[in-house]
């Protein structure tokens, strides 16, 4: 009987040690069983290519040649459209001076003023000139320099518009003057005006 004590006891000695140094893992997570870290590495994918968006043509509705579209609208026909030059507006009692290619418009001064408008008419001062053109007659410093149908002013109520004249100042420059429309004692009156050189 004695053998048989001492024999389990030896038994169940060695299955403590065992079972404390060794553990049981699949009953007991045993604090110095080995653990083991497995490490992933992803890659991320690419992320999806994008097709730019191209927008459908939408189709013009600007007439081209030959398709039968309106035609734009036009400036009525002129033989002598507006000159490129100054456009200023005068009312009674101012004028300009002409000394380079832009008039100063000022109020009446008989001393400065080259051109002045009164109630109803322009008068050419201090020695300044006017030659009314012909339709047919161009704007040009050619002309303004050959014609000599000098005028000292102009009724107001004779003007229409696209009427023209060369203006010659008292120092020798030379304008083209041009009324876009009609004359009117009563109101200001646009004129545009546009150098051309000197004398």
């Amino acid at each position: 009987m004695g053998e048989w004590a001492a024999l389990i006891s030896a038994v169940a000695a060695v299955a403590g040690v065992a079972l404390g140094f060794l553990g049981l893992p699949a009953l007991v997570k045993s604090p110095t069983a080995r653990t083991e870290t497995v490490y992933v590495t992803v890659t991320p994918s690419p992320p999806p290519t994008t097709t730019p968006t191209v927008a459908p043509a939408v189709p013009s509705t600007a007439a081209t040649p030959g398709t039968g579209g309106a035609p734009s609208p036009s400036a009525a026909p002129s033989s002598h459209p507006a000159v490129d030059g100054t456009l200023i507006t005068l009312s009674q009692d101012y004028g300009f001076r002409l000394r380079g290619p832009a008039p100063a418009v000022e109020r009446y001064d008989a001393d400065t003023l080259d051109f002045y408008r009164d109630f109803d008419e322009f008068w050419a001062i201090n020695g300044s000139r006017i030659v009314a053109l012909k339709p047919e007659e161009p704007g040009t410093l050619a002309t303004c320099r050959s014609v000599t149908r000098f005028i000292g002013g102009i009724d107001l109520e004779t003007l229409e518009a696209g009427s023209r004249f060369c203006f010659e100042s008292g120092k020798g420059g030379l304008a083209l003057v041009e009324f876009p429309k009609d004359g009117d004692p009563y109101d200001f009156l646009e004129l545009t005006i546009q150098f051309l050189g000197n004398r």
